[in-house]
This record gives C-alpha cells, structure tokens and sequence, in this order.
C-alpha cells in the first residue's frame, strides 16, 4: 500500500529507554495514499512499535463539515489498517462527548502508554499554526510534533536557528533545550504522493475532470476505500471541496 521511504531521524537520551507511538490524527475525508505513505513512513523507524491511526469525528476549528459521515470515516482508516502490521485505528475520539481536541486525546493516551514516547505526525501545512493549538503548552510538554513534508512544502527559518525547519524556537517558549531537540530531530520524509483530500473530493464531484475516476491510480486512493467511498455516494454530489487535507 505504498512505499516505506527513509526512516524517520531519531534523537534524544531519553530514546535508549522509550520506545515511541506515532499518532495519526485526522478527519480522513477521505483517506488517501497519502495517508498511507506517511504512516509507512513512521513505522519504516525501528523504534516505532505502531501507528494509531486516530478519525476526528469532527475538528472544531473547520469551517465546513466533512462530507462523509463520521461512522463512514473510521470505517475507511479500518480498511487501510486491515492486515497490515503495526496499524492500528484508535477510535478514542468517538467516545468522547464534545469536541475533540488534541490536547484531550494525547492525555489520555498518554495515560494508557505512560513508558512511551508520544509522537503527533502533523501536515507541513499545519506546522505554522500548532503553536496555537487548544492548550498548545500542555499539548506538546505530552507529545513530539513530528512534521510531515508534502510536496511543495517548505520549511520556515527560524531566528534563532541558522538552518531551516518547520517549526520556530520561538514559538515554543515553554518547551525546555532538551525537549526542543526532540522537535527538531523527529522528522519525517517528503512523501512522493500529491495528493489532498480536497482534490479527490473535487474529482468525484466532477468526474469530467478526471481522465479515469474509477481507478484508485489516477485518484491516489487505495482500491479498497475507493470501493467503499463510492458506494456510499457521500463525494459524487457536487458541493464544497473545501476542508481536510
């Protein structure tokens, strides 16, 4: 279902006694290769015992709900994860009643896995914003950021660093030296796939623009969920393409 690709950096003294979950989180409307080229990519790292894939039912900040429901949603990362090692589909979010922030969800995974290294895999289009997240010092003094470049992507420079990364020192007053070289040391490499959500929900809703809209090649969607998606109908109806990536 994709192609490993290089392994992840590793830093810290703290590794030598931990060993790391790579967190998944996402509205996954729909799942893409992607997807699944960034999860392969963190378990490719041998330090990384899984990938909990984790579904947002629904992610407070966006301004457009997501076009297939929820339910639909997980049932997608289970697809993806079935048969494969080392993926797993975390519906923690689903029992939640409320919103479902990060903060909430990295703590109370951090008390099922207290003896682990949590990492949070996030966009590269979203490294800008995480500073600002939902209880954003509580969130990352519990989790890794862990970037996750798409094609296109470049990093920002920092002004108190001479090379160039995604995330600022500046931005992370609260998070201490040793911790920060954590940040900068996990990374994750560029996927080959450009791909978005937005795009494939555009492409089902107008399937003229798509040479061959039924393969799961030319949509850069595993077969398997573009089976199901099309059979839930939920992206062939046009409407706004807006939202997750």
């Amino acid at each position: 279902m994709g192609s490993m690709g290089s392994m992840i950096s590793e830093g810290g003294a703290d590794m030598s006694r931990k060993s790391a979950l790579a967190l998944f989180g996402g509205v996954f409307d729909p799942v893409h290769q992607g997807h699944v080229d960034i999860a392969f990519s963190a378990l490719a790292h041998p330090g990384i015992e899984k990938v909990l894939w984790i579904p947002c039912p629904v992610i407070p900040h966006h301004k457009s709900p997501p076009r297939a429901p929820a339910e639909a949603r997980l049932e997608m990362t289970r697809i993806v994860c079935k048969d494969v090692p080392g993926f797993v589909v975390e519906d923690i979010e689903f029992q939640r009643n409320g919103p479902a922030f990060t903060v909430d969800t990295v703590k109370s995974l951090s008390d099922l896995y207290p003896d682990t290294l949590l990492l949070w895999i996030v966009g590269a289009d979203n490294a800008s914003s995480i500073s600002q997240w939902k209880s954003a010092e509580e969130l990352w003094n519990h989790a890794i950021p862990v970037i996750a470049p798409r094609p296109g992507s470049l990093p920002k420079s920092s002004l108190q660093d001479s090379e160039k990364h995604y995330l600022c020192r500046e931005d992370f007053p609260y998070i201490s030296e040793d911790r920060w070289k954590l940040f900068r040391e996990w990374t994750l490499p560029a996927v080959s796939q450009d791909v978005s959500s937005s795009q494939i929900r555009h492409l089902l809703a107008n399937p003229e623009e798509s040479k061959n809209p039924t393969l799961s090649k030319g949509l850069g969607v595993p077969d398997p969920v573009l089976q199901y998606l099309l059979q839930g109908g939920w992206y062939q109806q046009s409407g706004s393409s807006e939202g997750s990536t």
